[in-house]
């Protein structure tokens, strides 16, 4: 069992064959993919960042799990819900591969995950996005309630201070 380390796959040429080819369904399954669309000009670079998350978004699975597909390009990260960094530099530093072998506990923990990922890939991506997104905004109700609620108890105890003093 191999540590999930970032697989880089450099695109040098705008040609769509080459992306359908790259496109998997278990891309991302065993580990980390990074895009690297530097060596394309910005327009092949902005159509192939919609044709990566149309692909993700039509075969229905996720870009964010169990492993993260990351683009590298020159564009904002604004114009895409994909990833996207400037530079290999600014990916996350915790799938760079790092000199050494694993320990035996290491090991241990890289055999579960290798089961924990065979249960992610019969899993609906959409349906686990929006439940989420709909526990995200509860809970955020919830920590607006609670911040309103210290704001009226905060002026509840000044006002009886100034009224008892």
């Amino acid at each position: 069992m191999s540590l999930p380390f970032y697989q880089v796959i450099a695109l040098k040429t705008s040609s769509l064959e080459d992306l359908n080819d790259l496109l998997k369904r278990d891309m991302n399954l065993r580990h980390p993919v990074v895009l690297n669309l530097l060596a394309l000009d910005l327009d092949s670079q902005r159509e192939f960042i919609g044709l990566i998350e149309n692909f993700f978004m039509s075969e229905n699975i996720s870009f964010k799990f169990p492993y993260g597909v990351y683009l590298v390009s020159v564009h904002e990260p604004s114009i895409s819900l994909m990833p996207i960094a400037p530079s290999w530099e600014k990916l996350p530093k915790f799938f760079q591969q790092k000199e050494g072998r694993m320990n035996v506990k290491e090991s241990h923990l890289a055999g579960r995950n290798k089961l924990q990922q065979q249960e992610v890939a019969n899993a609906d991506s959409a349906m686990q996005q929006s439940e989420l997104r709909s526990y995200a905004l509860f809970h955020r109700r919830i920590f607006e309630l609670q911040k309103e609620r210290d704001f009226c108890l905060d002026l509840l105890k000044k006002l009886q201070r100034a009224q008892n003093g």
